[in-house]
């Protein structure tokens, strides 16, 4: 592994931080977002495509030792796979402030988009761009994959700003002049706000069942190739076949296999909230 980014620092000032300390669950629900975001945004950097799944990304994003300047940890982002062209000093130094501005910017980008701040949002999408050219991505690519950044980690974002207004007044990530943005209350309250639910076209899903309530139609289930296995989504099934014995659904539940069904997807904040499934899909499962 290969580090090709300079520390990131992870930043809370005032209330609490003021006194070098931050609630310990807000504290560890903003870690988790930052996290994503700086995952997400450091693969782009080295890939040029947005992942969103954890286990598909080509970085790792590790801790370093807090320090309390206010409350500050830094981020430290390693490359999965090594560099193999060797670099003159100079240039190594240069791609590696271009690779920390251009994550800077894209998450200040995500950031300051889902808070309304038009003018921050320009700003750090034009850092992010430039930073992005000089590592030799297209700006249309590098716009594109921001675009899905900031659309796919909207719950990434409101688990960052946790503690803000409560045991911090401000929370940012990374330094200003590389477009890092910071974030108070009132633009907290932006980034809480709720959307209203997305549903999208019926499509094929692979679900493992865990929980079939007959009387009121509704199920718990696993959804294959989710970045934690053990997550579990609500369903409502409006198949008729569930008024027959030994129907699929059940037979699903009782041998514990995976199912392929279609449904409609509802989506809130860019996260699966629950399924309506109508059929069992024909389609043979894959392996």
């Amino acid at each position: 592994m290969n580090y090709e980014f300079e520390e990131i620092i992870i930043r809370y000032d005032g209330l609490d931080a003021a006194q070098h300390m931050v609630e310990l669950g807000a504290l560890g629900q903003s870690i988790q977002g930052a996290s994503r975001l700086l995952g997400s945004a450091a693969s782009i950097v080295v890939t040029g495509q947005f992942v969103k799944q954890s286990n598909a990304l080509s970085v790792r994003v590790l801790a370093g030792q807090p320090q309390a300047h206010c409350w500050e940890l830094p981020a430290i982002i390693v490359t999965l796979t090594p560099i193999v062209a060797p670099m003159l000093p100079t240039i190594r130094e240069a791609a590696k402030t271009a690779a920390t501005k251009a994550v800077t910017g894209i998450v200040g980008y995500a950031v300051s988009k889902l808070g309304g701040k038009k003018a921050e949002t320009q700003m750090a999408q034009e850092i992010a761009v430039k930073a992005l050219e000089e590592m030799g991505h297209t700006s249309r690519t590098a716009i594109e994959a921001m675009e899905r950044l900031a659309s796919s980690q909207r719950p990434a974002v409101k688990l960052f700003v946790a503690p803000v207004g409560e045991s911090c007044e401000v929370a940012r990530i990374g330094r200003p002049e590389y477009g890092a943005i910071s974030i108070d209350p009132a633009m907290r309250q932006i980034i809480d706000a709720s959307e209203p639910p997305q549903i999208l076209e019926t499509a094929d899903y692979e679900i493992l069942i865990s929980e079939f309530d007959l009387r009121n139609k509704s199920c718990k289930f696993s959804l294959r190739n989710q970045d934690n296995p053990n997550d579990r989504f609500n369903g409502e099934i409006t198949d008729p076949l569930t008024q027959t014995p030994q129907n699929p659904y059940s037979e699903a539940l009782n041998k514990q296999r995976w199912l392929r069904v279609k449904a409609k997807a509802q989506i809130r904040d860019g996260e699966l909230e629950k399924l309506y499934i109508s059929d069992v899909a024909t389609e043979p499962l894959a392996g």
